[in-house]
């Protein structure tokens, strides 16, 4: 199942943004806010490109039939994620920790400026591969990640309103 997610934010600049995108200590703080146990496993940057892979662990529960298909009540990942600063272009995939053979996702996210907005995208395909029940975990993913991601916007956006801190650039 492919998705797109798409959102607009207002008060930063595209170069400032990259930077806040990749902050560890906003990234815990926003984790937090959207209800995601995140743990840094690996991070390299070397030359202006990054290589991060974070353990996410949602504090939320799948479904109870999805947790009978799926062997387990909650879906955790890691997620592996590539960025060539200044590209402002990037691409994701994510292992499930349960049935990670059939469970596959993966993706891009970009930013770019667009008038006086900063426009981030997240575009991905998410592939379930259990016979007659993987497209309603597959919607069910889907779901949780625009969730995730409007939470993550708001919180963003309000983390620029008030000022914060936007971290250390990546070059």
């Amino acid at each position: 199942m492919q998705f797109k997610v798409e959102h607009r934010y207002r008060g930063i600049t595209l170069a400032d943004f990259e930077t806040l995108y990749f902050d560890e200590a906003y990234n815990e703080a926003q984790c937090l806010a959207v209800r995601l146990q995140r743990t840094l496993v690996a991070r390299t940057l070397q030359n202006g490109r990054l290589h991060r892979e974070v353990k996410v662990s949602p504090d939320r529960e799948i479904p109870p039939a999805a947790q009978k298909i799926l062997g387990g009540a909650r879906i955790e990942y890691t997620e592996h994620l590539d960025y060539q600063a200044g590209t402002y272009r990037g691409t994701w995939k994510t292992i499930s920790s349960l049935l990670t053979d059939k469970v596959l996702s993966s993706g891009t996210f970009s930013f770019r400026q667009q008038g006086d907005v900063v426009v981030r995208t997240l575009e991905g395909t998410v592939d379930v591969k259990i016979m007659l029940v993987g497209s309603v975990v597959e919607k069910f993913i889907v779901a949780d990640v625009e969730k995730s991601y409007q939470q993550a916007f708001e919180y963003g956006q309000a983390w620029i309103t008030q000022g914060k801190a936007i971290g250390t650039p990546l070059t």
